[in-house]
C-alpha cells in the first residue's frame, strides 16, 4: 500500500507533480522533487498536501488538529490497514471497525475529504473488491463511504468501479415462475 504507485495516485488527486519516486535500499518510498528529498509514505503525503492548492489538501491542512488526525490515519493505513487486509480475521475486524466509525460520519476527519481518506481508500481497495454483495450490505456505512469516493474519477483513476447495488439477487433469479 505505501508504495510508489499509491503516492502517484494521491499526488494526482492533489494536482501535484509526483516527482521522482523510488524505493530506497530499505524499501521505503522516497520522493525527489526540485532537489528536495523526502523519505517515508506519510511524510511524502504531508509535504504534497502542504504544497498543493487542491480542496483535498486544504481540508487536510486547515489546522493543527486536523493535520494530526490526518497523519494518524495515514500511519494507521500503512501500519495496520494495509497488512491487516491480507489476513482474513484481521480484515473482518477492520471492516467492522470502519463500518462502526462511519455510522455518523461522511469522512474519516472532519466534514471534508482528506488525504487520510485517500490513504485508507487505496489501502482497502483490494479487500473491498473481494467482498461479496452480501458482505457489502453487512458493511453499509463503509460501502457508502467507499462508493462515494470511488465515484470521483480523480480518486478512482485506473481502478474499476465496484458494484454496490443492493439488488444482488437480480442476477440469480433467472428461473421461471408459474
Amino acid at each position: 500500500m505505501c508504495d510508489v504507485e499509491t503516492v502517484r495516485k494521491i499526488a494526482k488527486c492533489l494536482e501535484m507533480p509526483a516527482g521522482e519516486l523510488e524505493l530506497n535500499e530499505e524499501q521505503i518510498v522516497t520522493r525527489t522533487c526540485d532537489n528536495k528529498v523526502v523519505t517515508g509514505f506519510a511524510n511524502i503525503l504531508n509535504v504534497l498536501a502542504k504544497e498543493s492548492n487542491s480542496d483535498i489538501a486544504k481540508s487536510s491542512c486547515c489546522n493543527r488538529e486536523v493535520e494530526a488526525q490526518v497523519y494518524q490515519w495515514i500511519e494507521f493505513a500503512v501500519l495496520y490497514v494495509s497488512p491487516g487486509s491480507k489476513d482474513k480475521h484481521i480484515a473482518q475486524q477492520l471492516l467492522r471497525d470502519f463500518n462502526r466509525l462511519l455510522l455518523n460520519k461522511s469522512y474519516l476527519v472532519g466534514h471534508s475529504l482528506t488525504i487520510g481518506d485517500l490513504a485508507v481508500f487505496y489501502a482497502i481497495y483490494d479487500l473491498v473488491e473481494s467482498l461479496t454483495p452480501i458482505d457489502k450490505e453487512n458493511y453499509l456505512n463503509l460501502s457508502r463511504w467507499f462508493n462515494h469516493l470511488q465515484q470521483r474519477p480523480e480518486i478512482r483513476q485506473d481502478k474499476k468501479i465496484l458494484n454496490f447495488t443492493t439488488i444482488y439477487l437480480h442476477g440469480w433469479a433467472t428461473g421461471t415462475h408459474m
